[in-house]
């Protein structure tokens, strides 16, 4: 398992006629912090080289605590690899008050250009478990 965080600040054209986030957007904070994951960690040059493009294949969320116009967040993520899947869970946090404010799982797989489900490679396999961990966060 490997460990990552990302930060952002909730912007206003991300806010519902409530005045807080709409839910759409928590999904792509969750997926913000997977690509931001793939950058710092070095693994989007690995599935680039290889051809590869990382497809969720299912999330769920579950909301807790609103986010609002300006509040600042932290999305703290866990990968985890198994039989060719990497699994993630996000924890996106309000950082002024602490809470959680949405909890999002998943899976995802990687596909070639042939829409291909294909194997985990290697250097990511390696990085998520912890064997040759380079996230410099």
């Amino acid at each position: 398992m490997i460990k990552s965080s990302y930060e952002l600040t909730v912007r206003g054209y991300e806010l519902d006629s409530f005045g807080h986030v709409n839910n759409s957007v928590y999904l792509q904070y969750a997926e913000a912090a997977l690509w931001h994951f793939f950058k710092v960690s070095g693994m989007l040059s690995v599935i680039q080289k290889e051809g590869l493009f990382p497809v969720i294949m299912e999330s769920s969320q579950r909301y807790m605590h609103e986010l609002k116009l300006l509040d600042e967040v932290r999305i703290d993520s866990e990968l985890t690899c198994s039989s060719g899947i990497v699994s993630y869970k996000h924890k996106i946090i309000n950082k002024t008050s602490g809470l959680v404010s949405c909890k999002v799982k998943g899976k995802l797989a990687y596909v070639n250009k042939d829409h291909i489900i294909c194997d985990i490679p290697e250097a990511m396999r390696s990085c998520i478990e912890g064997k040759n961990n380079d996230n410099k966060e």
